[in-house]
């Protein structure tokens, strides 16, 4: 791992990304093997309810890594801005997961649907529930006294005007013992003004250490893990 230095110049602010999946229907991934079977079945609706709805590398590269590295440490784990649920339900089916996990997959309320259609198409009602989480907001009753081992969030850097609430969100779902691993496209220069605001809070370490690292890395898509700071 190495310390991570975010860029001031990335792209011009008016370059939109595209996304290198624009299909609709259902997929079927194994991320090169690592899930047996018939993998994750994966319905996307093309943007219908929102960007959340399309698959995005910054998930997928979020997914390969922890099926990696394994998650047998953190049998609770929340993915923010989840989207059709890619990553947490990705791990949901690894073989290394825990035989107690339990996975919270959480976005606006909007996508709460497909989110359940993908839980359902995979069998994991035992291990994966979909709620609503909107940032910036107080954290919802289900989390009540209920701290979480792992914070996934997969291009959740976007949206100048919501860094405020991610960033809040962030603080309030972690402690010194939260492990948070977010991956991150490139696309404007502002996205550097979210990290230099959070890097008040956390301690952030870019993770080079996997095998799919150079591929997304060449596409602008870098994984780091965020520590929350002693005071």
């Amino acid at each position: 791992m190495e310390i991570l230095q975010i860029e001031t110049e990335v792209l011009p602010a008016a370059v939109v990304d595209v996304p290198e999946r624009l299909n609709l229907g259902r997929s079927n991934l194994n991320f090169d093997g690592l899930l047996k079977g018939d993998g994750l079945k994966i319905e996307e609706d093309g943007g219908a309810a929102g960007c959340g709805g399309k698959l995005w590398p910054a998930g997928e590269m979020l997914a390969y890594y922890l099926l990696r590295k394994g998650i047998q440490k953190y049998p609770r784990v929340l993915e923010i801005g989840s989207g059709t649920g890619l990553t947490g339900l990705a791990i949901a089916l690894s073989e290394s997961a825990p035989p107690n996990l339990k996975v919270w997959v959480t976005d606006q309320e909007n996508m709460i649907p497909l989110m359940n259609q993908n839980i359902a198409l995979n069998n994991l009602q035992d291990k994966v529930v979909a709620e609503v989480l909107d940032w910036g907001e107080e954290l919802p009753a289900f989390l009540e006294g209920q701290p979480v081992d792992l914070v996934l969030a997969a291009d959740c850097v976007y949206l100048e005007s919501a860094f405020p609430l991610l960033e809040k969100t962030l603080i309030d779902l972690s402690n010194k013992d939260t492990k948070i691993l977010m991956s991150y496209k490139k696309r404007r220069k502002a996205d550097s003004r979210f990290f230099k605001s959070v890097k008040k809070h956390f301690t952030i370490v870019e993770i080079t250490d996997f095998e799919e690292h150079a591929r997304f890395k060449k596409d602008g898509v870098t994984l780091m893990e965020l520590q929350k700071k002693t005071k």
